[in-house]
């Protein structure tokens, strides 16, 4: 045998295709029941045994997990090794890449698993080359719009397990993303280990392997199988080699040869007729029929999954400001962001199911790849700042599309002087330092001085009078501040009192208030705002304390004595009533599967209240306090009820209008008191049984019907995520996070509701026996940290009756505006007038129904910018930007030519990739070798 070969070369020479190829390989959690360094000191072990058996092996075959970080986190321990290992990957036995982290499909969005395959891919070339095939084995279900990102790479084949639907009854279909890309794969019916228990015991295996063939026959339709022989975290088989070899002897018409994933579907028949005669499946893939999908991941551990949304939009703010602001180059610290995000993609750390440390580290990773965005963003400041001009605010707006921009300034003017077209906030305290001191103590003031900065303010000016100084600071300086002259005044006034002399030193500032202010901001632009000058072109908010109501005409809002809210839309005429309940359950599961319970919802409050918290004309406020009795847990005694011991729970929903919004900004927030429990928010269809839902994420729009396939071991609860917005009958529901919802009717008929999961709360990572799940999805370990006792959970959305049946661009453009804050800063160019210096446009600016997801610089001076078509049918780009763009793909190849970007059509669904200037030029990512990137 000789594993070297061309499997299936029709080659003079080339060895006959076998019964079976056995596919030797690890499934390497980088960080789940044990934190990441644990699984490290793991890993090194395995793969210095592996490199050994490929030296003294010559015919062994390994794949590495399609995931870059493995061996990358391997050189880190062992940079000597480098060596060795790109050797082994050169000579074909050690398959490596494409990704940089096997991730969870659903709890990032469409621009991270680009950059995931970016860093998987550059990283695997520095030892070699990657593995030509999207091998994703173990996610838990699959993105309707993985077939494009594949494609984008040039990539054209997978490998997969979960999700398939039960239509599907052989070894490989194709799978097609939403604008008809399509990839052949691999399928991976029967799980990644396939071939585990074939070769125990050994005397038996041509016996267990000949009995398999015969049985799964169909699935093969006459091609050779695929033995997957490997699981979590196995060392190679140190005599796979010597085993396979004495099923020959005694069964030489059983053929076996060792290869990698990638030699196995290098072999498989890639002509035009045999891949129109494979089963088309067409988008996301969340079915049951064979494999858990394990949906309640979606819905455990909130917060990481808010860190993750929140990672991924400031990463994308700082690309788009630097984009916009040019200067030094600040690559290095996207880079290191995007790593850390997409390192916290893994399909257990994400997803919440992992072990507390585990989880606490990928939380921590994800606030650290925000702080570096932060950074990146604190650099452009100054370029953003010298925008407008003192005393005024520069906005970069980010998003693509045009928006009314609020944000809130400080303003030296008293309540009855203030500018026009602003919303007082808060009248502030003259008075900031007010304290006295002894002869002693006194000339310890100079240390609190530095320049002209005192108390975070420019002093203006000080005086004495008799025993008082009073200081006078204020945003900027009025002139020269002399440190020495006040020193010497200082001194002059203690001299000849006595140590314990008290002295009365008072800090004020000029009258201020704390404003809002707002503007109308053009797309991926920087406007100066002036209060007093700049104002929003939309109706105002007008809030009416007596009725708890507010509007702006475009949305109106009331809220009932019961804390449910009705909400309209006065254009459309759309109209939902009894918006915003709550409700509790008892959940006996984990963190892979919810576990209902046969009682103990809870859904009616036992108070009220309802504040006006404020009341516009820019933005209005209402606060809705809500006070539960919930049960404490379960009960000790019996986990399939709730305890009769109940505990307050506070729950504030926030409601939010601003002037110029087609939506109602919700935030329902609390700190959790109990344990073991569902908490979900139901916001009205409007429709009496809807029949299907939409919702956004990962680059594209899927709809799903009420139900979710089952046939394995989980009952198919039909829960899904949701990313960008979820839509059903009349309402729409923006998102700033992966969020899980369902369609639930209400008890008693009437209309449908959307449930978002607001909170999931469970002690055990997974649990043995569950009342939805034949076997466990883990070990039974406890995980305190889950059940979110004490932490504060907020759950931030807005709903939208504006936006048709979801199809068009509405949804998506709001969708986009509400997710992204933009950048604001203090002005600090000389008075150029009310207008201050005036707008400046970005590189590239979306005027249409195409979203922009990505503008990034990319070579010395070249700009990358992504774009997606959300909508169902095809649409023109209408994008205006400086200088000529070309479409490439992902990776910055094939480049046409330029193309006029205004009329430039996108299909419905498609993913576009534009590049300008040396952008057009791909990068060397293979300069680098081993030894250096170690």
């Amino acid at each position: 045998m000789n594993g070297a070969s061309e499997p299936g070369s029709s080659a003079p020479g080339a060895a006959a295709p076998p019964a079976m190829w056995v596919v030797p390989h690890t499934h390497w959690d980088r960080e789940w029941y044990e934190p990441h360094d644990v699984f490290r000191a793991r890993l090194v072990v395995m793969v210095d045994a592996l490199l050994d058996l490929l030296e003294s092996e010559p015919d062994y075959r390994f794949t590495l997990d399609g995931q870059s970080a493995a061996f990358e986190d391997y050189l880190e321990i062992r940079p000597e090794a480098a060596g060795r290992l790109r050797s082994a990957v050169e000579r074909g036995q050690l398959a490596v890449g494409p990704f940089l982290i096997l991730l969870d499909e659903f709890c990032c969005d469409g621009e991270t698993i680009v950059r995931n395959l970016e860093l998987g891919i550059e990283a695997a070339r520095r030892v070699g080359t990657e593995m030509r095939v999207g091998y994703l084995p173990d996610m838990f279900g699959h993105a309707a719009q993985m077939p494009q990102i594949l494609r984008g790479f040039g990539i054209a084949d997978a490998a997969l397990w979960r999700g398939v639907p039960d239509s599907v009854r052989e070894h490989a279909f194709e799978w097609e993303a939403l604008d008809g890309e399509r990839v052949r794969v691999e399928y991976l019916w029967d799980g990644y280990g396939s071939a585990l228990k074939l070769f125990d015991p050994l005397d038996r295996a041509p016996e267990l392997i000949g009995e398999y063939l015969r049985t799964n026959a169909a699935w093969f339709r006459g091609e050779p199988a695929a033995g997957m022989f490997g699981t979590d975290h196995m060392l190679p088989r140190q005599d796979l080699v010597e085993v396979v070899e004495g099923v020959h002897e005694v069964s030489p018409g059983l053929a076996l040869r060792i290869a990698t994933v990638g030699e196995v579907i290098d072999s498989r028949d890639h002509t035009p007729e045999a891949l129109g005669a494979l089963p088309l499946v067409r988008g996301e893939l969340r079915s049951h029929a064979r494999g858990n999908i394990l949906p309640g991941v979606f819905s455990v551990r909130t917060n990481i999954k808010a860190a993750m949304a929140a990672a991924e939009r400031a990463l994308t703010t700082a690309e788009r400001l630097d984009a916009w602001a040019g200067g030094p180059s600040r690559s290095a610290l996207f880079r290191r962001g995007w790593r850390m995000v997409v390192e916290s993609t893994a399909h257990d750390s994400v997803t919440g199911c992992g072990v507390d440390e585990t989880a606490e580290e990928v939380e921590s990773r994800l606030h650290v790849a925000t702080h570096t965005a932060r950074g990146a963003i604190d650099t452009c400041l100054p370029r953003l700042a010298a925008c407008a001009p003192r005393g005024s605010v520069a906005v970069f707006n980010q998003s693509g599309w045009g928006r009314t921009v609020l944000t809130e300034v400080v303003v030296e003017r008293t309540v009855d002087d203030l500018p026009a077209d602003t919303q007082l906030l808060e009248e502030l305290d003259t008075v900031i330092g007010d304290e006295s001191m002894t002869s002693r103590d006194l000339p310890r003031l100079l240390r609190r001085i530095h320049g002209q900065e005192l108390f975070g303010g420019q002093i203006r000016g000080w005086s004495w009078e008799g025993r008082e100084l009073v200081f006078e600071v204020a945003e900027s300086a009025a002139g020269d501040f002399d440190l020495a002259e006040f020193s010497d005044e200082l001194s002059r006034r203690v001299a000849g009192t006595t140590e314990d002399h008290l002295w009365h030193v008072l800090t004020v500032t000029p009258p201020r208030s704390r404003v809002l202010v707002g503007a109308d901001v053009p797309g991926n632009s920087v406007v100066p705002l002036v209060p007093g000058h700049s104002r929003p072109g939309g109706a105002p908010v007008e809030v009416d304390g007596a009725s708890a109501s507010m509007g702006n005409s475009l949305v109106t809002v009331r809220v009932r004595p019961t804390g449910l809210v009705e909400v309209e839309d006065p254009v459309s005429g759309r109209r939902i009533t009894d918006a915003l309940g709550l409700v509790d359950e008892g959940d006996r599961g984990d963190s892979y599967n919810f576990g209902p319970l046969g009682g103990g919802t809870v859904r009616e409050p036992v108070s009220v209240d309802v504040d006006i918290v404020e009341s516009g004309p820019l933005r209005g406020r209402i606060r809705v306090r809500r006070r539960y009795r919930l049960p404490r847990g379960l009960d000790p005694s019996d986990r399939s009820r709730r305890s009769s011991e109940t505990v307050e729970q506070e729950v504030d929903t926030h409601l939010e209008l601003r002037v110029g919004e087609p939506f109602l900004r919700v935030e329902v927030e609390l700190v959790n008191t109990v344990r073991d429990h569902r908490l979900r928010v139901l916001v009205p269809t409007g429709v009496a049984a809807v029949a299907e839902s939409s919702s956004a994420g990962q680059f594209g729009v899927t709809t799903r019907g009420r139900g979710a396939e089952g046939g394995w071991g989980e009952f198919p609860l039909p829960t899904f995520p949701a990313t960008r917005f979820v839509r059903a009958g009349s309402a729409g529901v923006l998102l700033d996070k992966l969020t899980e919802y369902e369609l639930v009717d209400r008890p008693g008929g009437g209309t449908t509701d959307i449930a978002l999961t607001v909170l999931r709360a469970v002690g055990l990572m997974s649990v043995n026996v569950h009342p939805l799940r034949d076997e466990p999805a883990g070990s039974e370990l406890a995980v305190p940290g889950a059940q979110y006792v004490g932490v504060h959970v907020r759950a931030s959305f807005a709903l939208d009756l504006s936006a048709g049946d979801g199809s068009g661009p509405g949804v998506v453009e709001h969708s986009d505006v509400f997710r992204f804050d933009p950048v604001t800063v203090a002005g600090s160019a000389a008075s150029a007038g009310a207008a201050g210096p005036g707008q400046s446009s970005g590189p590239l600016v979306t005027e249409g129904r195409v979203a922009l997801e990505s503008l990034r610089r990319v070579g010395e001076t070249g700009l990358e910018a992504r774009l997606v078509n959300y909508g169902r049918e095809p649409e023109p780009m209408r994008v205006r930007a400086v200088g000529s763009w070309s479409p490439t793909d992902m990776e910055g190849l094939g480049a046409t030519g330029p193309v006029d970007l205004w009329d430039h059509p996108v299909p419905a669904g498609a993913v576009v990739t534009l590049r300008s200037g040396d952008a057009l030029v791909a990068p060397d990512i293979t300069r680098a070798g081993p030894e250096e990137e170690s």
